[in-house]
């Protein structure tokens, strides 16, 4: 199984609420410059799946215009604070080949922590507009291997 873990872009520091804040105008063009980026890998999507938070969502169009088809749904498993154990479960019990997650740190980079060292205390860090391709033949900690990283 692929699975593409991706950040959302620079986001405005304030607003209504943590899920309200937008990405910034360098947040859309370095999201758009990676999913350029990521488009001549001509991914198989079998499931996307985004935060219910705003920047997840305006990343996840940066995605739809060169990926019309995509579906990507909305899951909140995937906020901030997400346990990256139970994102893991639900990968595992997923029976699709290739899954796109669009999401927010300390998420990401917990998950990526667990994916590839088997725990949170490596520290691993996803960056801003960042995909990180992770390849699992077995769905458990420590499985993980980072195939590629793309970067604005």
């Amino acid at each position: 199984m692929l699975i593409y873990l991706v950040r959302h872009g620079v986001a405005v520091d304030k607003a209504e609420s943590d899920a309200a804040r937008e990405l910034t105008r360098e947040g859309v063009l370095q999201t758009r410059s990676m999913v350029e980026k990521w488009k001549p890998y001509s991914p198989t999507i079998d499931k996307a799946l985004m935060s219910p938070y705003q920047r997840a969502r305006q990343t996840a169009t940066a995605f739809r215009m060169l990926f019309p088809a995509m579906p990507i749904a909305v899951d909140k498993q995937l906020e901030p604070g997400g346990d990256p154990y139970g994102v893991l479960d639900y990968i595992e019990a997923c029976e699709a080949h290739q899954i796109l997650l669009i999401s927010h740190n300390p998420l990401l980079s917990n998950l990526l922590s667990v994916m590839v060292d088997g725990t949170m205390e490596s520290n691993r860090h996803v960056g801003n507009s960042h995909l990180i391709c992770v390849a699992m033949d077995i769905i458990a900690p420590g499985c993980g291997e980072i195939q590629y990283t793309l970067e604005p």
